[in-house]
């Protein structure tokens, strides 16, 4: 794909190489601060999670869903917010906890395999797609994205989205990977270390994890987007998930996962962050 030097949220041109890689450059906006890979992609295929990892660890996910369910109560209950839309939900799992705690749910996901598997185990709980066009104006009471935006090519498009078919008063809730993680901070300080090395792990990479956020990025973004951001709190992924997707790592790797994973907890610098925003 072509190279981009913009930031698609601030319009922002001739942004500065944060890190340099064998094959691409990770920039950062002096604006708003997210990072992006340049390019974004090396092709057009699809690249979706690691599913069979997730069905592996559903409790560890249920126990993230609560967490998530606890986090929109403060603020946007079934009772006022009913209507709610999860996009990347891939087998509905948060969905159908969002279901039994009242609200009218519904998952919508690009990945036709974790469509047929949610189809098996909940049918008409998630549907092929993502949030566009098609969805009306000020139709949807909550627009809930968990570690989806950072993969999107258009993560700009898809928030613009959001602000129209969320009705005012409306709420995002999302999480996304954070800048100021100790994890992050680690493996920045590796990729300058050894810029040669080219499948070493930085975080960021084209096609996969794309744009990375955090607490200062998500603020500015929202704001600008008329959005009044009114949480935001650091999270850690669960070992269980994270050894889960790394099956086929060595010892050491597993190891350091187990290290981070300790740190974060220590120091409350958590490879994610969690952010619920109001529509105006």
């Amino acid at each position: 794909m072509q190279r981009s030097d913009e930031c698609c949220f601030c319009d922002v041109s001739a942004c500065p190489v944060v890190l340099d890689r064998p094959r691409y450059a990770v920039r950062q906006c002096p604006r708003c601060g997210v990072m992006w890979c340049d390019p974004p992609r090396f092709d057009e295929s699809f690249n979706p999670d690691d599913e069979q990892a997730y069905l592996e660890v559903e409790p560890t996910i249920a126990a993230e869903n609560s967490g998530r369910l606890e986090l929109l109560l403060q603020g946007a209950g079934p009772d006022t917010h009913p209507r709610l839309v999860e996009i990347g939900c891939m087998h509905g799992d948060f969905v159908a906890q969002a279901r039994a705690a009242g609200y009218d749910a519904r998952g919508l996901d690009l990945s036709e395999t974790a469509v047929a598997e949610a189809a098996e185990r909940r049918p008409g709980l998630v549907e092929l797609g993502t949030l566009d066009e098609s969805t009306p104006d000020a139709s949807i009471d909550i627009v809930a994205a968990f570690n989806v935006i950072e993969h999107m090519d258009a993560p700009h498009e898809f928030l613009d989205h959001v602000r129209r078919v969320l009705r005012p008063g409306g709420v995002l809730v999302l999480e996304t990977p954070a800048q100021e993680s100790i994890y992050h901070h680690v493996m920045f300080a590796r990729g300058r270390l050894e810029p040669k090395r080219p499948r070493l792990e930085v975080g960021l990479h084209p096609g996969t994890h794309i744009f990375k956020f955090g607490r200062g990025p998500w603020r500015r973004i929202l704001q600008g987007r008329g959005f009044d951001v009114l949480r935001m709190r650091p999270k850690s992924t669960p070992l269980r998930e994270l050894l889960a997707k790394n099956t086929t790592a060595g010892l050491a790797t597993r190891a350091g996962i187990v290290g981070f994973g300790v740190m974060a907890r220590a120091t409350g610098l958590g490879n994610r962050v969690q952010v619920m925003a109001r529509c105006p």
